[in-house]
C-alpha cells in the first residue's frame, strides 16, 4: 500500500470516527417529567374478561390516560385458578406496549409451595436482561414472608446483579416489617456488595416508613459505604419521597462525607424522577464541592453544576455535560492546536492536556470503596440502547486521542503509543487502589487502543502529508 492512500485510509478514518462520535452524542428525545396526571389525581377503572383483569388510569373527563408517575396507563393483569396473578403486562394510553422503568414491559410468575419464579419480560412476552444484569428472580418465602431472592441468567444459571452479589435475605421485626437485608454471594453466604457492606438495616417511624438505614461488614461491624457514611437519615415528602439525607459516623451522629457535605436536600419532578440535590454542612449551611459546585441538576442524562442560589453555574463541566457534543469539537481543537503549532508550544500543550486528564479522572472524585470490573465491552448491550452509555464510551475514547495526537507530535514515533497506554493503566490502578470512581479494563481498551491509537494516526497522517507537499515543492 503507497504512502498517500495510507494517509487517505488514515484521514477517511478519522473523519469517520468524528462523524460517528457526533451521531451516537445525539441525545434521546427530551422527557417533560412535569407534563401530564400523577396516579394521585386520576381514578381507577379495572374490567375483568374471564382470568384477565385491566386495571386503568382515567382522567376527569372518563379518559384512560398515562400516570406519569407509574409509567403506564394500563396494568393487564392473569390469574390462575387459585387467583394468583401469573402474568402481568404494561400498557400506554393508545392501548401499546411500555416498558415500565424503561426497563421491562411485563412479568410473569410460576408458584410452588415454598417459592416464587418472578421472570421479566419484553414487548412480545419472551424474558429480557434487565439493566441489572439478570432475568429471573427466584424468591422464596417463610411464614407467608417473602426471605430469600437469588438472580438467575436467560438461561437459568445464577448471576451476578450490578450491585455486586447473587442473592439476598430478608429479616422482620415482630410488627412483620422488614428491617434488614443481608447481601449473599452464589452459595448463599454474607458477601460485601460494590457499595461496601454486606448487611443493611432500616429504622422505621411509628407509621413503618423507613427513617434511616445502617451498613455492617459480613461479621455484622459497622462498616463504611461508597460516600463514606456508616448510615444515613431521611426526611420525605408528602408523597413519600426521600427530600433530605443526612449521613451518619460510626457513632450514629451527623459527618461529613468523602465528598465534604454532610446534609442532601433533594427535589423531585412531578412523575418522581430526582430534578436537583443541593449540598449543606452539619449545621445546613450551604456547602461547595470540588469544583465549586454546591448542587447538581439533572438534564437529561447529564449533571449540570449548580452555584448556591441553585443556578446553572457557567463553567467548561457544564459546557460539555449540557451540549455533549462539545467533547467532540473541544478533541478536535486542541488536536489541531497541538499538529499546526510550533513543537515547543505543542509540548507544553501536551503537558498541560495530561494534567487536564488527570484531573477529569482522578481529582475531585469522591474517595470510596475499591471497585472493578475487568469485563472487556461490558457495555455492549447498553451502547445503542442508553445514551449515558454512549456518552461515556465516547468521552473515553475522546479524552485521549488528542494525548496521541500530543504524544506523536513530541516524539514522532508509533511507540508514544505505549505512553498512553502506561498512563491509562496507571490511571485505572489509582482509581481501585484509592477507590476514585471504578477500575474498568473497558476504560484502558477505550483510552489506549481506540483513543490513543486515533490520535497518533491523526498526527501521523497531518504530519505525512505536510512533509509529502514539502518535498514536493522541492
Amino acid at each position: 500500500m503507497s504512502a498517500n492512500l495510507k494517509r487517505g485510509c488514515g484521514i477517511l478514518l478519522i473523519a469517520s470516527v468524528v462523524l460517528l462520535s457526533i451521531l451516537a452524542l445525539l441525545p434521546d428525545a427530551d422527557v417533560d417529567h412535569d407534563a401530564g396526571y400523577t396516579s394521585s389525581e386520576l381514578s381507577i377503572r379495572e374490567t375483568v374478561d374471564g382470568s384477565m383483569t385491566s386495571t386503568s388510569y382515567v382522567n376527569p373527563t372518563g379518559f384512560i390516560t398515562d400516570a406519569i408517575d407509574m409509567g403506564y396507563a394500563t396494568v393487564c393483569r392473569m390469574r390462575d385458578d387459585n387467583g394468583r396473578v401469573v402474568e402481568e403486562c404494561y400498557l400506554d394510553a393508545s392501548g401499546n406496549p411500555v416498558a415500565r422503568y424503561g426497563d421491562h414491559y411485563g412479568v410473569s410468575y410460576e408458584y410452588d409451595e415454598t417459592s416464587t419464579v418472578i421472570t421479566y419480560l419484553d414487548a412480545e412476552g419472551n424474558p429480557i436482561i434487565l439493566s441489572d444484569g439478570y432475568s429471573i428472580i427466584v424468591r422464596t418465602q417463610v411464614g407467608g414472608r417473602d426471605s430469600d431472592d437469588f438472580y438467575y441468567d436467560l438461561n437459568g444459571q445464577q448471576v451476578q446483579c450490578s450491585g455486586g452479589y447473587y442473592g439476598l435475605h430478608r429479616g422482620y421485626n415482630s410488627d412483620g416489617q422488614n428491617i434488614s437485608l443481608i447481601f449473599f454471594d452464589k452459595d448463599g453466604h454474607a458477601v460485601s456488595t460494590s457499595s461496601g457492606y454486606a448487611i443493611k438495616t432500616y429504622q422505621r417511624d411509628m407509621d413503618g416508613t423507613i427513617v434511616g438505614e445502617q451498613y455492617f461488614d459480613t461479621e455484622g461491624n459497622p462498616v463504611r459505604s461508597s460516600l463514606g457514611q456508616y448510615g444515613e437519615l431521611y426526611q420525605r415528602n408528602k408523597q413519600g419521597y426521600i427530600r433530605q439525607i443526612t449521613y451518619l459516623g460510626a457513632d450514629g451522629k451527623p459527618t461529613p462525607t468523602n465528598a465534604g457535605y454532610t446534609i442532601l436536600k433533594r427535589t423531585y419532578h412531578r412523575d418522581g424522577t430526582a430534578d436537583t440535590d443541593m449540598y449543606f454542612d452539619a449545621n445546613g449551611n450551604p456547602k461547595a464541592l470540588s469544583k465549586g459546585q454546591y448542587g447538581i441538576k439533572r438534564s437529561g442524562k447529564a449533571n449540570l453544576l449548580l452555584d448556591r442560589n441553585g443556578n446553572v453555574m457557567l463553567c467548561v463541566d457544564n459546557l460539555l455535560n449540557d451540549f455533549t457534543c462539545m467533547v467532540v469539537v473541544f478533541g478536535c481543537v486542541v488536536c489541531l492546536l497541538m499538529i499546526v503549532l510550533p513543537k515547543s508550544l505543542s509540548v507544553v500543550l501536551t503537558i498541560v492536556y495530561v494534567a487536564f486528564i488527570l484531573y477529569e479522572t482522578l481529582m475531585f472524585r469522591e474517595s470510596g470503596d475499591a471497585r472493578t470490573n475487568f469485563a472487556l465491552f461490558s457495555y455492549a448491550g447498553k451502547f445503542l440502547k442508553e445514551q449515558s452509555v454512549r456518552v461515556g464510551v465516547i468521552n473515553n475514547i475522546w479524552l485521549f486521542i488528542p494525548l496521541g495526537t500530543g504524544l506523536y507530535r513530541w516524539f514522532q514515533k508509533k511507540w508514544a503509543l505505549l505512553v498512553s497506554f502506561v498512563m491509562s493503566v496507571a490511571i485505572e490502578t489509582t482509581q481501585y487502589v484509592t477507590g476514585l470512581g471504578i477500575a474498568e479494563l473497558d476504560d484502558v481498551f477505550g483510552n489506549t487502543t481506540m483513543g490513543g491509537w486515533i490520535g497518533v494516526l491523526t498526527a501521523w497522517a497531518w504530519l505525512s502529508r505536510k512533509m509529502s507537499v514539502k518535498n514536493r515543492t522541492y
